[in-house]
């Protein structure tokens, strides 16, 4: 087993190239922690169930990119959520759809401060060049 070769307080999108075993592997120990699934989270609305069943929103959870941002920063401890399959987030959704998530997510680690929230995407060796292509495409370092 490895560790995450990043520390919870660095970047709030952080890619991962390896297997999702790999990552679940190396992020063992570290609470709290979610597993999302790209391959779930196409669409908007994907993303919105996938994150909504992961994190376990209340039941009168939105769907909307506030209540998103309001679910997260309601989190108690932060955490860390490893988004596996991350090569498929948001491929069926216009590429605007992503920013509005990343400002989502910022806003969230604001509201969470100091508490750690991080954001990581796991994508397979063959697929990791197109997840650095998106991220880079859509201005994340």
């Amino acid at each position: 087993m490895t560790e995450l070769p990043f520390p919870a307080d660095g970047p709030l999108v952080q890619p991962w190239q390896g297997s999702a075993a790999a990552l679940v592997d190396a992020a063992a120990g570290q609470a709290p922690l979610w597993w999302l699934r790209g391959s779930r989270m196409r669409t908007r609305r994907g993303l919105m169930d996938e994150w909504a069943a992961a994190a376990q929103f209340p039941p009168h959870f939105g769907g909307t990119w506030d209540a998103l941002r309001d679910a997260l920063s309601e989190l108690p401890e932060g955490g860390t959520f490893l988004l596996l399959e991350a090569d498929q987030l948001l491929q069926e959704a216009p590429p605007e759809t992503f920013v509005t998530l990343l400002a989502v997510l910022r806003e969230v680690r604001e509201d969470l401060a100091p508490r750690p929230f991080r954001v990581v995407l796991q994508a397979e060796p063959a697929r990791y060049s197109t997840l650095l292509q998106g991220l880079r495409a859509l201005g994340v370092d």
